[in-house]
């Protein structure tokens, strides 16, 4: 299926390895999607997301509690994407670049702080907050890697796939250079189904160990998941005594469930893809990305099966009193600090300024992190709630 991936479209990978700047390799050893890659990986912005929420942060976390950061998803969310990329012949390296650049525009705090600067920006007349906007700016304006110019010049393949990312919890940019076709290409699409995989499992992973959510409860919402879980059970009993305490018991069963139910969905995307691919005639990028449907996608079971994980967890976990609790004071605290900086607007620094007072202020609240955002609050001596565990 490589005929289908972007990067094999033709011989030298135009245009889709074009580069707004023109900058070349550092060594012939590596693709252009490999040094989109790693120009990504040793950015500021990636470097931040270890500081950032991913659904419960790090400062408001109750004692004893242990969830994924940004950084863990999006590691997470790049793994996932290297081995669908893989089964369905897909240029890795691409697939790999964006998903490890999708959430580069992701604020502080989570979506706590996207809901925090998109009221913000309407108020005052502005348009929408957009992560995936703002992750543009960051690999086109905001990244300090070249003296000449700014951001990061990757390749368009790489920007069609952060403009495009379509999730649940992400708009898809619809205007400009990036918006003239359906769907984005085949790495695009490899890497939105990877983000929902790994947020349904590994969130569920988090939500299952610190108590949000019960095995027994995921058992119930599918016959596939049933059956998981019985199996891990089953495999304990036969097994796992010899080789675990009791104790380990739940973790091990919970481990081994996720790992496994992450195994049948990459099954299933790989099947319906295939079967889309040959249905619709499909026979280059541009046919893809001008189908009437996705290719990458679930089918209608696995389909069913993932709304109604993301329903459960956005009902016992994403909006858990706990987390919307902490929600609720990382929301003030960004508001606090926006209108504190809109305020005194040289607090920001010159880079940032480069459209209205309120986009600059934006942007450079989303280039912090939970932890430095906190700081500069207190700085700016912005009140803030302290939630109770």
């Amino acid at each position: 299926m490589a005929h289908l991936s972007r990067s094999a479209s033709t011989p030298d990978g135009e245009p889709w390895n074009r580069r707004r700047h023109g900058t070349g390799k550092a060594r012939a050893a590596r693709s252009s999607y490999e040094i989109d890659r790693d120009r990504i990986i040793h950015s500021e912005t990636f470097r931040e997301l270890q500081d950032k929420t991913q659904v419960q942060s790090l400062l408001h976390a109750p004692p004893g509690m242990s969830s994924r950061t940004r950084l863990n998803h999006v590691i997470e969310v790049a793994q996932l994407a290297r081995g669908l990329a893989r089964e369905l012949d897909a240029d890795e390296p691409l697939a790999e670049a964006i998903a490890l650049a999708h959430d580069l525009g992701h604020p502080p705090f989570g979506h706590a702080g996207e809901r925090a600067l998109r009221a913000a920006l309407v108020e005052l007349g502005e348009e929408e907050w957009n992560a995936n906007v703002h992750s543009l700016a960051v690999v086109e304006q905001i990244e300090r890697a070249f003296i000449g110019f700014r951001g990061l010049d990757l390749t368009w393949a790489t920007r069609e796939g952060i403009a495009r990312h379509s999730t649940p919890f992400d708009e898809p940019v619809s205007f400009g250079e990036f918006a003239a076709t359906r769907h984005g290409g085949l790495e695009c699409q490899i890497v939105d189904a990877a983000d929902v995989l790994a947020y349904v499992s590994h969130d569920l992973d988090d939500a299952i160990a610190n108590g949000f959510v019960e095995l027994d409860t995921v058992a119930g919402i599918a016959p596939a998941l049933e059956r998981l879980v019985h199996d891990g059970e089953r495999r304990w009993a036969q097994d796992g005594g010899s080789a675990w305490p009791e104790a380990e018991r739940p973790v091990v069963i919970r481990r081994s469930t996720i790992a496994r139910l992450i195994g049948e969905v990459i099954a299933d995307l790989v099947r319906e893809a295939n079967e889309r691919i040959a249905a619709a005639g499909i026979a280059g990028p541009d046919d893809l990305r001008h189908a009437e449907t996705r290719v990458v996608a679930h089918s209608p079971e696995f389909e069913r099966m993932i709304a109604e994980l993301l329903r459960l967890l956005t009902e016992r976990y994403y909006r858990s009193p706990v987390v919307a609790q902490a929600d609720r004071a990382a929301g003030e605290l960004l508001r606090g600090l926006f209108d504190a900086l809109l305020a005194e607007i040289d607090r920001v620094p010159e880079r940032f300024r480069v459209d209205s007072d309120a986009i600059a202020v934006a942007t450079y609240i989303a280039s912090l992190n939970d932890r430095t955002a906190t700081l500069l609050a207190n700085e700016l001596g912005v009140a803030q709630t302290v939630p109770t565990s």
